[in-house]
């Protein structure tokens, strides 16, 4: 069952992330880690949609974005680990394919006002966690769309904050850059994964608490 469409005006719950409190990204070295993804490609397209993004404002704009966990755990989860089903046979990722990726801390420079779409927040909102927080990937255009109704009907709000579906003890949170303009500051730590011994340890160790194997 694909997730259910908002019908605004929404009634959500609401949350305060708290200045100076650390969000964790596994982000692109390249860039720094508070940069957010444009979410197009240098020819303009669409980039491959995920649970909130893209998404576009109320004149069409492409609303920037950024995910992020309150822990390095959670983070790792929710990006080296994204695409392991739970219940594969057999579990494997190969970091390699994160080896330009690299650990950093992000720390808002004020109260930042997120949507709960936590229990409280979904049973508020009148959507189940399945079709919203745990559905697949082929629902991801669908479940963009309450992301998309919020930012359009609450123009003061940075984003969302849910439970991890990849790490359920901590939350997660995906940030809207048309809200955050100079906000966020942020830190590398380490380089990334390719060189990175401390961040590997941590990534190793995590898949294998999980069953997961990965080299």
């Amino acid at each position: 069952m694909s997730c259910r469409a908002p019908v605004p005006p929404l009634d959500p719950l609401f949350d305060r992330w708290p200045a100076g409190q650390v969000i964790h990204v596994i982000h692109d070295t390249a860039f720094a880690p508070e940069s957010f993804n444009p979410g197009v490609d240098a020819a303009g397209q669409l980039r491959k949609p995920t649970r909130f993004a893209s998404i576009h404002d109320a004149s069409g704009q492409v609303v920037p974005y950024l995910y992020g966990g309150a822990t390095l755990d959670c983070a790792i989860f929710e990006t080296v680990f994204h695409e392991v089903p739970i219940d594969a046979p057999d579990k494997f990722v190969d970091l390699d394919e994160f080896a330009h990726r690299g650990h950093g801390e992000l720390v808002p420079a004020r109260d930042l006002k997120l949507v709960d779409l936590t229990s409280e927040g979904l049973h508020r909102l009148k959507v189940p966690k399945q079709e919203l927080i745990a559905s697949p990937s082929r629902d991801y255009r669908d479940t963009a769309l309450w992301a998309q109704a919020l930012h359009r009907q609450f123009d003061d709000i940075d984003g969302l904050l849910w439970m991890s579906r990849q790490r359920d003890r901590d939350s997660a949170l995906a940030l809207f850059g048309d809200r955050l303009a100079g906000v966020l500051g942020g830190r590398r730590i380490g380089g990334p994964l390719a060189r990175n011994a401390r961040l590997r340890d941590t990534v190793l160790a995590a898949a294998l608490r999980a069953g997961i194997e990965a080299d």
